[in-house]
């Protein structure tokens, strides 16, 4: 069995995170027309977004290709590693006379990287949701009724009874930045310091941006179906606000994957402040 610290596991975890991201990448791709890449399709997208659509389609791509390296890698280190038998097992004395400690996350730097982490995790869902209750009441309806001013389009959804109590909207708007003080609360606290890393904390709040994001569509559901039922449009977000928030959060949802999959660079073995240290009696 290759063990999971192994030259060719570690490799194998890059190209594990590769085809997730691409996929993923692709897959949106796909979902929204490649961002009206090509004509016809080019005229119904602002072109802002269909140049950031198409510089993340190559990025989908590069990933792809960087996937296929990782996997030769992994390929030929596996060649490489010398098959034995099973390893001896270790005597209790052995065992006894080498202990591997691990040095608890004290460090002032550190509760200062994940007290940063926290209110930019915070910071960063008030944003999200400001942008998107903006893109949702304002940005969006213009950008799908553009030869009305936005008054007039509240008037004609008005009289056709299609303003309704956007109950979704609020309870997302609510919910999102509540979540990431939580998120914040709990791990910059004592009790999860040793816990939670810097890394997996990282992971988790790019986790929960990307999340707040994708639910802007349900935050959006109300208004979307009435702007379609009054005016006969679709029903999807046509802003360049709005789809450049869901290509952030794409962005947001790759970092995480690299960030939880891939190996972890260590000083163990160079730096006498080494995480991990191994002491012999």
């Amino acid at each position: 069995m290759t063990p999971f610290s192994s030259p060719a596991s570690r490799f194998a975890r890059w190209a594990t995170a590769a085809y997730l991201s691409a996929g993923l990448l692709g897959a949106n791709q796909l979902l929204w027309g490649f961002y009206g890449l090509g004509a016809p399709a080019v005229l119904d997208f602002p072109v802002v977004v269909t140049a950031v659509g198409a510089a993340v389609g190559v990025f989908a791509i590069a990933l792809l290709a960087f996937g296929v390296v990782m996997t030769w890698f992994a390929i030929r280190a596996r060649a490489a590693t010398p098959q034995s038998a099973a390893p001896p097992q270790a005597t209790a004395t052995e065992i006894d006379d080498h202990k591997t400690l691990r040095v608890p996350e004290r460090a002032p730097h550190a509760r200062r990287a994940r007290l940063v982490i926290g209110l930019a995790t915070i910071a960063a869902t008030i944003a999200i949701v400001a942008i998107g209750i903006v893109n949702i009441y304002v940005w969006n309806p213009l950008a799908k009724v553009p030869e009305l001013s936005l008054d007039e389009i509240y008037a004609a959804m008005d009289a056709a009874g299609e303003l309704q109590g956007e109950v979704f909207s609020w309870m997302w708007a609510i919910f999102w930045p509540l979540a990431a003080v939580v998120f914040a609360a709990i791990t910059t606290s004592r009790v999860f310091a040793n816990i939670i890393t810097l890394r997996g904390m990282l992971v988790a709040s790019l986790a929960l941006l990307s999340a707040a994001i994708f639910f802007h569509w349900f935050a959006g559901f109300s208004m979307g179906m009435g702007l379609a039922d009054t005016f006969a449009i679709g029903g999807g977000d046509e802003s360049s606000a709005g789809m450049l928030l869901g290509i952030f959060g794409q962005l947001c949802i790759v970092a995480a994957l690299f960030l939880a999959i891939t190996p972890k660079r260590t000083n163990a073995g160079r730096l006498p402040e080494q995480t991990t240290r191994v002491v012999t009696n």
